[in-house]
């Protein structure tokens, strides 16, 4: 997970409920899983990094197509969560509090005001937002863990909701439980064969760009057959409506360690290939240079 290291872009923020609406309901375990939305009540979690957090009753949300955050909108639309976190100690999370935030896309958080201690290990200011398509208001938050994780919370709400958001964000920041961070349980080893990697597994890729959203989602069974949904969907002036596509077939996988190709070859359709790439310092993989997110496969695993 990165912090203000990396620009927040807004793309990802403020038209979420788009994102949202595109993905279907599910019910969901605690670890956080691509393309599965919670509600509010739900909680999730990351071993990885040893955190717990509660979803607050009135939001919903989903891992960010970054998988580095996760995206929350209020059901009353006029409140935007964004939850992301990195090591950081108190002296430079106060520097980082007290300078302008880009989230992109020209949408700038500029410092209204001194950083708080609102708590133990809780720190908060206020942020004037510029460049937004409405009238906002911006507060950040950050918890700094016993672990030496800070996690941020930024918000972005309309002036008239911004109290009633705050005591949700707040009390989402309360409900940051901390455990010992968990190794991977499934993880690529440099003689791994990508066959039996991708063998049972679910990966998705999400992309919000400005006035369009796209999902693709690959089941890669094990007994060889694959399923794909890709959805998306445009907003504003001379924007499209949404679209769905659906397919299956076989795959296979050939290469090892680093490097390898998958070969999806469609019921009634050509053969479609993809180059892959394992970065093993950062636990990531790519497919044909992007990034793709690894999930719970609850289709056809077995």
């Amino acid at each position: 997970m990165l912090w203000f290291g990396s620009r927040v872009t807004a793309r990802l923020v403020l038209p979420v409920a788009l994102t949202l609406s595109l993905l279907t309901p599910e019910c969901a375990d605690a670890q956080i899983q691509p393309g599965r939305m919670y509600s509010g009540g739900e909680q999730i979690s990351d071993p990885s990094i040893g955190l717990t957090l509660t979803l607050p009753v009135g939001w919903r949300g989903m891992l960010g197509p970054d998988g580095e955050s996760f995206v929350m909108e209020a059901e009353s639309g006029d409140g935007y969560l964004f939850v992301t976190g990195d090591q950081m100690a108190e002296a430079e999370t106060r520097a980082q509090l007290g300078q302008p935030i880009d989230l992109g896309d020209g949408v700038v958080l500029m410092p209204a005001g001194e950083v708080r201690r609102i708590a133990t290990g809780h720190l908060s200011s206020a942020f004037g937002v510029g460049g937004a398509p409405s009238d906002m208001e911006g507060t950040v938050d950050v918890r700094l863990t016993s672990t030496g994780l800070g996690v941020a919370f930024i918000l972005l709400s309309a002036p008239g909701a911004a109290e009633e958001h705050r005591e949700s964000m707040r009390a989402f920041a309360l409900s940051l439980g901390v455990t010992e961070a968990a190794s991977p349980s499934v993880q690529a080893s440099g003689d791994d064969a990508w066959e039996p990697y991708l063998r049972g597994r679910y990966v998705a890729r999400y992309f919000t760009g400005s006035q369009y959203t796209e999902s693709t989602e690959l089941w890669l069974c094990s007994d060889g057959t694959f399923h794909f949904n890709n959805q998306a969907g445009g907003y504003g002036s001379g924007a499209s409506g949404a679209y769905q596509g659906l397919g299956n077939g076989r795959w296979s996988a050939t290469g090892a360690g680093g490097s390898g190709t998958l070969l999806l070859d469609w019921t009634g359709g050509d053969p479609t290939t993809y180059s892959l790439e394992y970065d093993y310092e950062q636990d990531r993989l790519y497919m044909n240079g992007d990034r793709w997110l690894r999930g719970q496969n609850e289709r056809c695993s077995e």
